[in-house]
């Protein structure tokens, strides 16, 4: 049996080496590669330990399971490199002023394809440099998803250019933070969801008459916010939880067709709508906006509660948005793009499944732990004169 298990361990140190360099091509391998040798090996010393051949059994199913999830993503990561051919082919991105429009025009412009980036500000600052390091096969076109004369207008403009319209990525969104009770009646809310969900439907169906003739993609912009549910910023929740379920029964209406809707969840990176200053600022006005009664039940204190959140939140930011831009780029060029790309650590995919498969009293539990120390070190709103468990 010791020499079983210091032969086991050689053949993984093997075998490890001979994947080293993919590793260092595919982060995402890597990490699976190194929790698969982890498990191997624990399951490997229990199974030295304590021995009764039902737990052979089980052992050796969980390694044989293993084995042969990590091949099959492997292998479908190795050989799913096909690409499309960017010749004559337009790609339509929304809110590409900032951020991961802003990045992803860009990438797609040097890839080849003939990008047309819908922004708010032609005249901005962004325009400006996305235009200046482009090609002239780059457009800046006007396009306020909320307003329908102007998705039109771009539209239009696709169709008299004579090229297939390939795909479109559904990116623009704001994002605000504030109690759901916050503001003047729920025009939170509405402003939220004319952008975040009314402005990804409107852009899909004025440009499915182009998507049915090319047999393109449709990229949407979703969010893990709108699976795990957060304190303070319900609104956003609730859109992104709708465009992920908007992504969902596309793709099961558009079965039999060849145009594919590809789900983009990533989490906190570093653009425009996770600008924390902005966010603070915001908030104050929406807390200006709120009736009296309600702002004396949350008190001052409430505001600087808020911000002890937003610092913790500030501090998982990820700076590295190319990992997002470089998943939107893989739903338009691959051959055989994933129906959803998770952008985020193994920590929040973690947080993921426990907050999906959880009981609810006890997921509550979890997240409530930290929003009750918050809360008294703020001594905040109703609470502040309670002591919180």
């Amino acid at each position: 049996m010791k020499y079983n298990f210091f032969f086991l361990l050689h053949i993984l140190s093997v075998v490890h080496k001979q994947l080293h360099y993919l590793q260092q091509k595919m982060s995402i391998l890597k990490q699976i590669f190194r929790y698969f040798v982890s498990s191997l090996i624990c399951l490997y010393l229990i199974w030295y330990i304590w021995n009764p051949i039902w737990f052979n059994h089980f052992c050796v199913l969980c390694i044989l399971s293993i084995i042969a999830w990590t091949l099959a993503y492997y292998f479908f990561e190795m050989f799913n490199q096909e690409t499309i051919d960017p010749s004559g082919k337009i790609v339509l991105i929304t809110g590409c002023d900032t951020g991961f429009g802003n990045r992803t025009a860009y990438r797609l412009d040097q890839l080849g394809y003939h990008v047309y980036a819908g922004v708010l500000f032609p005249d901005g600052d962004g325009a400006k440099k996305l235009q200046s390091k482009c090609s002239n096969r780059l457009k800046i076109l006007r396009m306020d998803v909320t307003k329908p004369d102007e998705v039109k207008n771009v539209v239009e403009q696709i169709k008299q250019s004579g090229m297939p319209l390939w795909a479109i990525v559904n990116n623009a969104g704001i994002g605000y933070s504030a109690p759901f009770d916050w503001g003047n009646d729920v025009d939170v809310y509405q402003k939220i969801f004319d952008v975040n969900v009314f402005g990804v439907v409107r852009v899909t169906k004025y440009c499915m008459p182009l998507l049915r003739k090319s047999n393109g993609r449709i990229i949407n912009v979703a969010s893990l916010a709108g699976r795990v549910q957060v304190a303070n910023i319900s609104h956003y929740c609730m859109a992104k939880h709708s465009v992920r379920v908007y992504s969902d029964c596309l793709r099961r209406e558009l079965v039999g067709t060849n145009i594919k809707v590809i789900t983009m969840e990533p989490s906190f990176y570093r653009t425009e709508i996770v600008n924390y200053e902005m966010i603070d600022r915001k908030r104050r006005e929406i807390f200006n906006e709120t009736p009296e009664d309600i702002r004396e039940a949350y008190g001052e204190n409430h505001l600087e509660y808020l911000k002890s959140v937003t610092k913790q939140i500030e501090r998982m930011t990820k700076d590295r948005i190319d990992d997002v831009v470089d998943s939107i780029i893989a739903g338009i060029v691959l051959e055989h793009p994933k129906p959803y790309y998770r952008c985020c650590s193994y920590h929040e995919l973690f947080t993921l499944w426990g907050t999906s498969h959880l009981p609810e009293i006890l997921v509550d539990m979890l997240l409530n732990r930290n929003t009750r120390r918050l809360l008294r070190q703020a001594k905040s709103g109703p609470y502040q004169d309670k002591k919180l468990d």
